[in-house]
């Protein structure tokens, strides 16, 4: 058992090493965190999949994730 607990602190001190000698190199750094957008989310009325309101393709009252989905869901439901 303490074979083990030795083992976890050695790991651990590796990878704070790691992490510690990574930033003072200037290696790469972390992308920061995008804030979420206050989009409205829509649902494709072909797949189902929601996705926010600005990436959506809009058509005849529908909301689609794509163009492809939206000709797919006129030629399955054709308007009369």
């Amino acid at each position: 058992m303490a074979f083990i607990i030795r083992l976890l602190i050695l790991a651990a001190l590796a990878w704070f090493g790691f992490r510690l000698v990574r930033q003072l190199m200037g290696g790469p750094q972390e992308l920061p965190k995008q804030t979420p957008r206050n989009e409205l989310m829509q649902r494709c009325a072909h797949c189902g999949v929601h996705l926010p309101s600005g990436e959506s393709t809009q058509s005849g009252g529908y909301t689609f994730c794509s163009e492809a989905h939206r000709d797919a869901y006129f030629r399955e439901h054709p308007r009369q």
